[in-house]
Formats: C-alpha cells, sequence, structure tokens
C-alpha cells in the first residue's frame, strides 16, 4: 500500500450530477463515493487530470444547456489508510420490493431477484431515487410477455431487471463507455440483452410495450417525439431523472398520453404513462 493516495472532491447542481458521473464511471479509478452532497473520487495515481476534465466538461455543458451551472472541487493529497476497504463497508446494499441489489462482495437473498452491481464499476446502482422508482414501476409493469427498451441505460441496471423478469429487452446510451458497463454486468448477472447499441432511442426500428427513460429533463425533452413514437398503442412510458421543480414542464409534453402514476421520492419524480390506442 502506498503511503499517500489522492481525494479529489466535487460538487453541482442535482439535476446534472448522472452526467458527471457518467463522466467519471468512464475514467480508470479505485473508488467513487456519492457524501456530503457531492462525489468524492479517491485513487493512489495522481487524479489533477480528472479534475481538469470535469472542469472542461462543466464548461461544455454550461454551453450546451445556455446555462449556468454550479460545479466546484476540491484535490487533496492525503495520508492513506485502508480506504478501499471502508468504502466496500460504506456501501449498502437494497431491497425494493421484490429486487435485492447487492455488490460481488456482498450475500445474495433467496427469496429476491438478485441483481448484482458494483457502485465503483457502474453508473447507477438503484440507490438514486429516480433510479429506485423506475425498478418500482418495472416490477409492475414488465413482465414475460413484454418488449422493452430502456433509453440511457447507463450501468444497465433497470435493462437487467427488466431482462430478470422475464422481458425481451433491447437498450441504448449515447456513451460507448456506458454500452461497455451493461454489457459486462448483464455477462455479470447471466441475462442477455436482445440488442443493444451506442445512440438514443431514434436510432430503433421497432415500438415497445415499455420504454423507460431515466434521465434528465431537459434530455426527456428533446427526446419527447421519439419516446412516444417508439412506444406501441397501449404500451407504458415511464419517465425518470426529474427534479420536482420540473414536473409541470414535462407534463405538458406529454400531457396527450395518460398519466398512470406519479412517484415522488426526495427532491426527485417518476411518471409512468400509458399510449392509448387510436
Amino acid at each position: 500500500m502506498q503511503t499517500y493516495y489522492y481525494e479529489l472532491f466535487f460538487q453541482t447542481d442535482k439535476e446534472y450530477l448522472d452526467l458527471f458521473l457518467d463522466l467519471v464511471f468512464s475514467l480508470d479509478i479505485d473508488a467513487i463515493e456519492e457524501k456530503d452532497e457531492g462525489v468524492y473520487i479517491r485513487s493512489e495515481e495522481d487524479i489533477e487530470l480528472i479534475q481538469i476534465a470535469l472542469h472542461n466538461f462543466h464548461q461544455k455543458l454550461c454551453e450546451k444547456f445556455n446555462t449556468n451551472i454550479y460545479f466546484h472541487s476540491t484535490l487533496e493529497k492525503k495520508e492513506n489508510k485502508n480506504w478501499i476497504e471502508e468504502y466496500k463497508k460504506g456501501i449498502q446494499a437494497l431491497t425494493i420490493d421484490k429486487i435485492h441489489i447487492h455488490t460481488t462482495w456482498q450475500e445474495a437473498k433467496k427469496d429476491k431477484i438478485n441483481i448484482i452491481i458494483d457502485p465503483a464499476l457502474a453508473f447507477g446502482s438503484g440507490h438514486h431515487e429516480s433510479t429506485y422508482t423506475c425498478i418500482e414501476f418495472l416490477q409492475k409493469y414488465a413482465n414475460n410477455s413484454k418488449f422493452c427498451l430502456d433509453v440511457g441505460c447507463g450501468s444497465g441496471i433497470l435493462s437487467i431487471i427488466m431482462a430478470k423478469l422475464g422481458a425481451k429487452v433491447q437498450a441504448c446510451d449515447t456513451d460507448e463507455l456506458a454500452i461497455v458497463a451493461s454489457k459486462e454486468n448483464a455477462k455479470l448477472n447471466q441475462v442477455l440483452f436482445d440488442d443493444i447499441w451506442v445512440g438514443s432511442v431514434n436510432k430503433s426500428l421497432h415500438k415497445y410495450d415499455i420504454v423507460v427513460a431515466n434521465i434528465i429533463a431537459d434530455i426527456l425533452i428533446i427526446l419527447e417525439k421519439d419516446l412516444k413514437d417508439k412506444t406501441k398503442e397501449g404500451g407504458i412510458l415511464i419517465l425518470s431523472g426529474i427534479l420536482n421543480k420540473y414536473e409541470e414542464r414535462i407534463k405538458d409534453k406529454f400531457k396527450d398520453l395518460t398519466l398512470l402514476e406519479c412517484k415522488h421520492k426526495g427532491e426527485w419524480l417518476s411518471l409512468a404513462y400509458k399510449k392509448e390506442k387510436l
């Protein structure tokens, strides 16, 4: 074990945090922890270049969305300890109804559908409020007869859960590294996707019984027409990753669909819609 390690801490606006995490998880980092209203990145290698990459990414996001996004970071060199083991102790397994999400170093539950996700190696583990409520919706609406699409699949956790529930699953993400992570996690969980691709929903030639999109409100609005188009008549569209303050804006954009359920958890909102038959 080396004498010192490096700790990078950053904070940003909550609605953009997942975009920063997508970048962070694509890098070769030993451990990542969400804590103290921000994110800690720790490594025995110097991670100054990661801090620079985050600042550059922040600038590009501000330009893309034409808005001022809060971002702050600090980088410290600290005396080493067995922080990897301490980090592992801090990761809690999670049970959501019949789904049990745990890491490779935690035990499965015999009476549950077990999903293995290592947080330091993935884009999502189910602990985030928006992912949590998506999982609740999927247990209600996904089953053996369903053909499903996960838009912005990240770690693949929602795709894996739908596959474990017996559905035929396709997935996409604009980040190639997310596709790699999803495939690795699918293999770890012994499930197969019907198809998975780099790109967005508009690349699909199919219509689906269930379309789930757990991404920020700005992107949901951009993808509105494609999400509706790829949902079958009589199908379900699940939207998540929405801060409560955007509730009316999203509801207005999707008001031509029938709102079935609305779930609030913390500052986040998930919506389940039905596309009625004409």
